[in-house]
């Protein structure tokens, strides 16, 4: 009878033992599922923000509107004002004449779980992760044979500007628009943009490259060279001057 009460009280700490650890297993491992999707949710919600934030900026830059503010939720994500990037445009005409303009962008910069990142530069979002990324929205610019339009959206503050934590409010506020270059007649045989200080020159590439322009490396950023000889008849080249600011 005592090797047969042993025996049970055996069999009864094994199978114990054996759902304890199922369930410690089970426990982890759904722990971890529910927290990627935790952070693969809130980086969507952060991405459909992202597109609420471009078009209000877009109401400054292409609508003349004083000022609009955008509400982000952080959680434990990161919003900041990155370090500047200098987007410079040179426009080249027939005789061989140049004129440049160059200007310092703050980019806004999203910094999510595993270093998932959503940027807004120069007008254009960009989704990045693990050293790859996607753009999600084109910068404002319009080009054709016989016509460019560079339109330098040019956020700017003093100083960088980090919050993490709760929810933020994004402000831009309309400082004024400047015609930098304009054309209308056919003079122009070259225009080139060139981006420095941006990490993203990869993307910013393939942007100008599906516009037809041809892209050569900086040690410090990219240059892109639309070229169709003496066809372009009309070319803008306008910079939008907006201060932004992160509240909490």
């Amino acid at each position: 009878m005592s090797d047969r009460a042993v025996s049970e009280v055996v069999s009864y700490v094994l199978v114990f033992a054996l759902v304890v650890s199922t369930v410690g297993i089970i426990s982890v491992s759904g722990l971890g599922t529910l927290q990627d999707v935790r952070n693969d949710e809130q980086m969507e919600n952060a991405e459909r923000a992202f597109d609420v934030l471009a078009d209000n900026l877009a109401d400054i830059h292409r609508r003349d509107a004083p000022s609009r503010a955008t509400e982000l939720s952080l959680g434990e994500a990161q919003m900041a004002t990155g370090e500047n990037v200098t987007m410079r445009v040179n426009v080249t005409d027939a005789d061989g004449t140049w004129r440049s303009k160059g200007w310092k962008i703050r980019p806004l910069v999203y910094t999510g779980d595993e270093d998932r990142k959503l940027v807004y530069e120069a007008g254009a979002v960009f989704r990045t992760s693990n050293g790859g990324g996607v753009r999600i929205t084109d910068p404002p610019f319009v080009v054709s044979e016989d016509r460019v339009l560079i339109s330098v959206v040019g956020l700017n503050r003093p100083d960088r500007q980090s919050l993490a934590g709760s929810t933020v409010l994004v402000r831009g506020r309309n400082r004024g628009t400047t015609l930098a270059y304009n054309s209308t007649a056919t003079d122009v045989s070259r225009v080139s943009v060139s981006l420095r200080g941006t990490p993203r020159t990869t993307l910013w590439t393939d942007y100008f490259e599906e516009s037809g322009f041809d892209c050569t490396d900086l040690t410090d950023g990219i240059e892109c060279t639309f070229d169709p000889g003496s066809d372009i008849d009309q070319v803008y080249v306008v910079h939008h001057d907006i201060r932004v600011g992160i509240e909490s």
